[in-house]
């Protein structure tokens, strides 16, 4: 089905063939085809005249079109359209007004601008959304919006090179040298030139060509004989016939030009060339943008009453839906609403059905049974409003796409600082921690050097300093008489014992020591004791007894004493593991020296 889309306050839809369903929301809808030629990639446009009303160049047949005008202006004339005819050469008269006639249309054509819906086209092929725009149109606006225009010249045949006597190639090789132009002719011609964005189905009043020999002049130098109703004589085939007379050979004749214009009911002198770029975005390119074909075919301003562009429309419709069927059906193994026969789809689901070819214009193409099923949308209302309508949705998009780009740029910005603000930070902290680390180092290295330089060697410097306790001698105490050195474990002092000569030498910790010490002193007391209670026991007649009895109390408590510690003291020492009781035992050798 097709979707009758109203613009604006349009009057009510005249009456349509059942296949044309008006929207059920028209505003929505619109915008979804708006957005849908903005999405194409590959975008097929076909114009007729109603796009250049607006720029002053008349259509041909609305009510104040060029063939009602012509018909006013000419009793002679049946309708406009005989003006349009291959027939117009058939006489005298109609070749003066169909002269003036291009005369008007093309200084009409030099003085207008484009409109509105041109500059579209320029914008669509600036965003590279734009494949084609095939133009009705003889005005040639298209040109002056910015587009490429033209018809392709025909591909130059390749010529096979030929082989001359005396070449490598040459079997006896004999014979002359070929020449640098005999070398330069049989070289390849230059690949053509990229086919226009836009292609003239009509022509153009810009050009006029000789009907015998073919060659094109521009139209503006000659408008002088136009104007006056004459056809100009081919300047081409007047100095080829001067040529020809100065030799002797018989006259071929002159042409006359007349205007690049394609008429009803004649061929269009280019159309080999025309059909191959139209066969070219129906199928696909090779390469290129057209690789795949046109995705969007968009139909503009023209009633499609004449019978090439009908064929064109319905070939680029049926080619742009079956490429659409077959990317859906790849995609949803089950067929969707758009693949349902028209008698089972609603207008719902006609308003969601994906929008490839849409028709724009004012009235609706007759017959209308032959556009069945060709287009998606048809938007009723002017080319230009719908024109306006996507251009402010492409400001839209470029307003959007720029603000993503600055808020891109802004965050982009943004990570930058914070990477520098973390560099920053990370060198910051590894500054501090190498100057922590270097104080550290700092501190150790005067510790050691402190250390090593203490007087006296205690232990606690010689560990530090390096110095092992296999290298360092044994301390001697005072009371201890001097014996062989003793191997002790590295840490703390410990009890050893070492024979030589089955003598007994025992090594006590610097507090039992200084308990036998005292022990030894005690000892050195309590020998004046016993020699007073000898005395007193020897001459009791000579010491008073109030003299004797203090030492007789004093000796006991000073033998108490004496043992005391030397138990104190054993016990200390075999508590450090510098020897047991067993082992004393054990060897008969071994004494322990006596105090008393």
């Amino acid at each position: 089905m097709t979707v009758c889309l109203p613009l604006g306050a349009a009057s009510p839809p005249p009456q349509t063939p059942h296949f044309v369903v008006p929207s059920a929301d028209p505003p929505p809808h619109v915008k979804r085809v708006v957005k849908a030629i903005l999405r194409a990639k590959r975008i097929a446009v076909l114009c007729g005249a109603g796009i250049s009303v607006q720029a002053g160049i008349p259509d041909f047949r609305s009510e104040t079109g060029l063939f009602q005008t012509l018909k006013k202006e000419n009793n002679t004339l049946s309708s406009g359209r005989d003006l349009f005819d291959a027939s117009v050469f058939n006489s005298e008269a109609t070749i003066m007004l169909f002269c003036k006639m291009i005369a008007k249309l093309a200084q009409d054509s030099k003085l207008a601008q484009p409109t509105p819906f041109h500059r579209m086209l320029r914008t669509l092929d600036d965003r590279g959304r734009l494949l084609r725009v095939y133009s009705q149109n003889i005005d040639a606006l298209e040109q002056k919006a910015g587009l490429t225009f033209g018809v392709p010249e025909p591909d130059v045949k390749r010529y096979k090179p030929r082989s001359f006597k005396g070449s490598p190639d040459a079997p006896d090789g004999q014979g002359p040298v070929p020449s640098s132009s005999a070398v330069a002719a049989v070289r390849l011609p230059t690949p053509p030139a990229e086919t226009p964005r836009c292609i003239p189905l009509h022509g153009t009043v810009q050009n006029m060509h000789c009907q015998t020999c073919l060659h094109s002049f521009a139209l503006e130098n000659y408008l002088e004989e136009l104007n006056v109703g004459e056809l100009p004589i081919c300047p081409e085939c007047s100095q080829m016939e001067e040529t020809r007379q100065a030799i002797g050979k018989r006259s071929r004749g002159v042409g006359k030009l007349r205007p690049s214009v394609v008429l009803y009911n004649e061929l269009h002198k280019d159309g080999e060339e025309v059909g191959e770029v139209v066969q070219r975005d129906l199928l696909g390119n090779s390469k290129g943008k057209g690789r795949m074909g046109a995705d969007l075919l968009l139909v503009v301003g023209t009633s499609l009453r004449v019978p090439g562009t009908k064929r064109m429309v319905r070939e680029f419709s049926k080619a742009i839906h079956s490429r659409t069927s077959a990317s859906s059906a790849s995609q949803n193994d089950s067929p969707s609403s758009s693949q349902a026969p028209l008698s089972q789809r609603s207008a719902s689901e006609d308003d969601d059905a994906p929008i490839k070819t849409i028709y724009l214009n004012l009235d609706f193409p007759v017959p209308t049974r032959e556009w069945e099923g060709v287009f998606d949308v048809w938007i009723r209302g002017d080319a230009q409003e719908f024109a306006q309508l996507v251009q402010e949705e492409i400001e839209r998009e470029e307003k959007a796409k720029e603000a993503a780009m600055e808020r891109r740029r802004r965050r982009e910005e943004m990570k930058a600082e914070a990477a520098l603000a973390a560099q920053a930070a990370e060198e910051e902290r590894a500054r501090v921690e190498a100057q922590s680390k270097a104080k550290g180092k700092q501190k150790e290295n005067s510790k050691k050097a402190k250390v090593s330089g203490k007087a006296g060697h205690t232990t606690l410097g010689k560990r530090k300093a390096g110095v092992t306790s296999e290298q360092r001698p044994a301390k001697r105490s005072k009371s201890q008489p001097p014996s062989t050195k003793t191997k002790t474990t590295r840490g703390r002092a410990k009890t050893g014992m070492a024979f030589k000569d089955k003598k007994l030498t025992v090594k006590f910790p610097k507090s039992t020591q200084r308990r036998c010490c005292f022990a030894n002193a005690a000892a050195v007391v309590q020998l004046p004791v016993f020699l007073a209670a000898l005395v007193t026991f020897e001459y009791p007649d000579r010491i008073t007894t109030d003299a004797t009895v203090p030492w007789l109390f004093v000796s006991p408590l000073v033998d108490v004493l004496f043992e005391f510690t030397v138990v104190i003291a054993l016990t200390d020492a075999t508590s450090r593991g510098g020897f047991t009781s067993e082992g004393l035992l054990a060897d008969k050798t071994q004494s322990l020296p006596s105090h008393s």
